[in-house]
């Protein structure tokens, strides 16, 4: 039980995996090839498995790095390769049962970024954000790092898949917490929130996308796969979820009185995750898909609204909401993308967030009163804060010329996210 059940995805990758080996060495004789062939696949499937969290978290990697190639040709040829390596080690990490590679990757993925943090952003104070960022890198990796030396030792082996029996968890229920926190960090949850919206507002567009699209769920990823028998009575209390849902009330009320638009789009992103820890702990381990389809639907909401403010800063050249203003009312394509990708945050229906959320509630009709209400006003307060900013660009109505050459990559990449944000639904 520490990896999602491995269902028939995992037969279908195999198949085409097992197929194109065959059609590499046909040609070299049947009997070595097939050999060969088959202790590949075999080192294959001992390290990487695919089930449905990683389906869903694959979908979230691959649509974002789609609609990023629609704009490629607005960043530099480093940020190209740079974000196709971090990319290629997330997709590579939600398939890894491999303790060690499972760090490596989980690594790699993030310190790519912190590289165009600070090669690649326009800001001046990207050096201090990329510190924040590398101290919570640093500091959480190598206790992390133990954490699965240890937990490897304990069981004998390195493959998560033969982890997890009831007296070894009920002996490193210390080391399984530890290691909890770890990837709390990396979400992330209350108290160790401060660093995301100071990396946000430094980085580069294309590096907050990707942050809020799918880095933030890494942290989520390593908590099921690791830490799935200690979360509700440990790391996931009733009572911790209560303050942490507060405490995201406290991050709307922040993101109201926010004028720069990536900070406000920060401190949402920060406050709606909270829904993947409510879901942990109210929905019994066999319903934690729901967690990664919540994910999916966030990844996909903050990343169509990332590169909706790309597109507006660079056009009129500030973050100030009250002159993108001039720029998301200038004309009706643009009023009506800025209108669905704001719904998309606000989590209106039929966003894959909306009925996660609606199923949740259903499930913590059991917890106390007091729950019930504070779960309540966030819901209320996480739909309210972008609702209040649609009525705001949609009043009042100004006319200005574009002089953005390729905003139709921009365009093109929105409207892309947008449609794929609403329809999921229909597929999920």
């Amino acid at each position: 039980m520490g990896l999602q059940k491995f269902d028939s995805y995992s037969g279908c990758v195999g198949f085409v995996f097992f197929s194109f080996c065959m059609l590499l060495w046909f040609g070299v004789g049947f009997s070595s090839g097939v050999s060969y062939v088959v202790g590949l696949y075999g080192t294959f499937s001992s390290f990487f498995y695919f089930d449905s969290v990683s389906f869903y978290l694959c979908l979230l990697s691959g649509f974002l790095s789609i609609s990023l190639l629609f704009v490629f040709n607005s960043v530099s040829f480093l940020s190209k390769v740079v974000i196709c390596l971090s990319v290629v080690c997330s997709l590579l990490r939600y398939c890894c049962t491999h303790a060690l590679l499972f760090w490596v990757f989980y690594e790699m993925s993030i310190l790519f970024l912190l590289l165009l943090l600070v090669v690649e952003s326009p800001y001046s104070e990207r050096y201090i954000a990329s510190w924040y960022l590398l101290g919570y890198v640093v500091l959480t990796s190598l206790p992390m790092l133990l954490c699965l030396f240890y937990l490897s030792f304990s069981w004998g082996s390195y493959n998560m898949r033969f982890w997890f029996n009831a007296l070894e968890v009920y002996n490193n229920i210390g080391v399984l917490v530890v290691l909890g926190v770890m990837f709390v960090t990396k979400i992330p949850l209350p108290p160790f929130h401060v660093w995301l919206p100071i990396v946000h507002a430094e980085a580069s567009s294309s590096v907050s996308i990707c942050l809020s699209g799918y880095i933030m769920k890494l942290g989520v990823l390593g908590v099921c796969r690791f830490c799935s028998f200690i979360l509700p009575s440990y790391l996931f209390s009733e009572v911790y979820i209560i303050i942490s849902m507060l405490l995201s009330v406290l991050f709307f009320f922040s993101a109201s009185r926010e004028l720069d638009g990536k900070r406000w789009l920060a401190f949402l992103s920060l406050s709606h995750i909270i829904i993947v820890s409510v879901c942990l702990c109210m929905v019994s381990f066999e319903g934690s898909s729901l967690a990664f389809i919540f994910s999916l639907g966030h990844g996909l909401s903050a990343g169509v609204t990332f590169m909706l403010l790309w597109l507006a800063y660079d056009i009129s050249g500030s973050r100030n909401w009250s002159i993108l203003k001039y720029f998301l009312s200038s004309s009706l394509l643009f009023r009506c993308l800025a209108a669905g990708c704001l719904c998309t945050v606000a989590s209106l229906p039929p966003t894959l967030q909306f009925f996660s959320e609606v199923y949740i509630l259903s499930e913590s009709g059991s917890t106390s009163l007091y729950f019930m209400c504070v779960f309540f006003l966030y819901l209320f307060c996480s739909g309210l804060v972008p609702l209040f900013f649609i009525g705001s660009l949609l009043t009042r109505h100004y006319s200005i010329s574009l002089g953005l050459s390729n905003v139709w990559s921009f365009v093109s990449s929105l409207l892309f996210l947008v449609v794929w944000s609403f329809i999921w639904f229909i597929i999920i």
